[in-house]
């Protein structure tokens, strides 16, 4: 099925299959290929998770951000004129959407990368893309994406086990209170949703994003917590003491965040909340997709510990957000 499928692009996007090497196979199939000496990615995604329209929300966004002038990783069109080319399966249990977009310039980061100079550069970038998203709106409703609480991997009742009330019980409380939360232009819009230093390539000191599929409806606080606990959870250069990277990485971030963007400081306050969403959230994820009757030792562990944090409410960082107050006040765009 996939060499048909990979024949089938190579057609619509006019590319070698020589070219085609294969990157990863999880959420999509993703591929690098070449086409007159450019390099493109190619994903191709079954209708069972992704609809034509869910896609369409993504590229709409995209675009826009890139016409605004923010640096990613933009889709091209195939040679039908069309950025999603659908291909039925035989069997008649739905279809292969195929996408490519233009591969980002550069290269992910290493280790010599990893310094406050980094954290400042993607708090500018994170910064400009929330300004941006400020100015958008959808070009079709039938393309809107997700909001927040519709996450698929929140849906917890589905993938856990249902004798663990307690987790339950706790991601309800949390996401009903963040429910109660104000919900401005200034405040939230679509996020990336999923920033981490494996989603961007650096060239020349310069951010380019890639992979926005996770993109949905939140506040611009959840996209910087998001970030925050994936730096946490899988930093280039493991630290010593995770208190003292996390004021280190914030303090830089939010230096180059609030260069670009204006958001009102009481935010920060919330970013313990919507770690604890991301936690919940991740614990959902690995129940989707372990097979929990042969899990490895390590995965045991990781999730025994997952679940005792999020019912006992064990933060994920015993750290004073209100502490970065007084680093960015001078930042104009920080409000007091």
């Amino acid at each position: 099925m996939k060499k048909k499928i990979l024949k089938e692009a190579s057609n619509l996007y006019d590319l070698e299959l020589e070219s085609v090497n294969k990157i990863s196979e999880a959420e999509n199939f993703v591929y690098e290929y070449e086409n007159k000496k450019n390099k493109y990615i190619l994903k191709i995604t079954h209708t069972l998770r992704r609809s034509i329209n869910y896609i369409l929300g993504e590229i709409d966004w995209i675009t826009f951000l890139e016409s605004r002038g923010l640096n990613l990783s933009e889709p091209i069109k195939s040679i039908n004129g069309k950025y999603i080319e659908e291909v039925e399966c035989k069997r008649g249990d739905g279809s292969f959407l195929i996408r490519s977009y233009k591969k980002a310039p550069g290269k992910l980061v290493d280790n010599d990368d990893w310094n406050q100079e980094l954290f400042y550069c993607i708090g500018k970038y994170m910064g400009k893309m929330h300004k941006l998203t400020k100015e958008y709106t959808v070009s079709n409703l039938k393309y809107k994406r997700q909001e927040w609480y519709e996450e698929e991997q929140l849906n917890l009742s589905k993938y856990i086990p249902k004798d663990q009330k307690g987790v339950l019980k706790k991601a309800d409380e949390l996401i009903g209170r963040l429910k109660k939360l104000p919900i401005t232009k200034e405040n939230y819009g679509l996020i990336h949703a999923d920033m981490h230093h494996g989603n961007f390539h650096l060239d020349n000191n310069k951010i380019i994003a890639f992979d926005f599929d996770d993109v949905g409806y939140s506040w611009f606080i959840n996209d910087i917590s998001i970030l925050l606990y994936n730096v946490l959870w899988y930093p280039v250069i493991p630290y010593d003491d995770k208190e003292e990277f996390t004021e280190i990485f914030m303090r830089s971030f939010l230096d180059g965040y609030f260069k670009e963007n204006t958001l009102s400081k009481n935010w920060l306050e919330y970013i313990p909340e919507f770690l604890k969403l991301r936690q919940i959230l991740i614990y959902g994820l690995f129940h989707q997709m372990l097979d929990t009757d042969k899990l490895s030792a390590t995965d045991e562990t990781m999730l025994n510990k997952m679940r005792f944090n999020i019912e006992h409410d064990v933060p994920v960082i015993n750290f004073d957000f209100k502490n970065l107050y007084n680093q960015n006040a001078k930042n104009t765009n920080f409000k007091l």
